[in-house]
């Protein structure tokens, strides 16, 4: 019985050094973060509320600070990766994606008798504050992952554009805050 407990006590810490951070899970002693990453389009527009174009990656994302303080909690925190090329996206803002152009381009060809023909672009600088919010930008501005400063967990979503075809597998997300760094798998 005696020999019994040590060696209950010494498997426990071997199997505590082999416990890896669950899939969708990230950790450490100031933050918690727990998501989904969501690709397919009818999925996204489900969540999101409207079709998006396709390239788009929302993440659902909850994150607990687990400070004493407050902590500041910003999109600009993410980034996701594609493990499958290594391309890397910053989290966009709602403007970024449903937003007014900030540029209008205007072409125009002319062709002359002789077969000659010449092509003119007139390039008008848009002034985008001017511009009232169009639908989509309202849309993902009322469901994101908010600018903020708590003690409580919040939710929010997280809008991510890559190239090519991925699969969730192939995707971690990446967070730099204050509360440290952390990666964190999908499944």
């Amino acid at each position: 019985m005696k020999l019994l407990i040590p060696l209950l006590i010494i498997s426990c810490f071997a199997a505590a050094e082999d416990i890896k951070s669950l899939p969708n899970q990230a950790g450490n002693g100031n933050i918690d973060l727990a998501g989904t990453a969501i690709l397919d389009a009818k999925e996204i527009e489900q969540v999101v509320g409207a079709p998006m174009d396709p390239g788009y990656i929302v993440v659902k994302i909850k994150v607990s600070p687990r400070t004493l303080g407050a902590l500041r909690i910003s999109a600009d925190d993410f980034t996701l990766v594609s493990r499958k090329d290594g391309e890397r996206s910053d989290a966009l803002a709602p403007g970024q994606i449903g937003g007014p152009a900030n540029l209008i381009l205007k072409s125009k060809t002319t062709h002359s008798s002789a077969g000659v023909s010449s092509t003119t672009v007139n390039v008008t600088p848009v002034d985008a504050k001017a511009a009232p919010p169009s639908p989509l930008q309202k849309i993902l501005e009322s469901k994101m992952l908010h600018d903020v400063e708590t003690k409580e967990p919040v939710e929010g979503l997280l809008y991510f554009l890559l190239d090519g075809k991925n699969k969730v597998k192939d995707l971690g997300l990446i967070y730099k805050g204050p509360a440290g760094r952390l990666a964190m798998d999908f499944k």
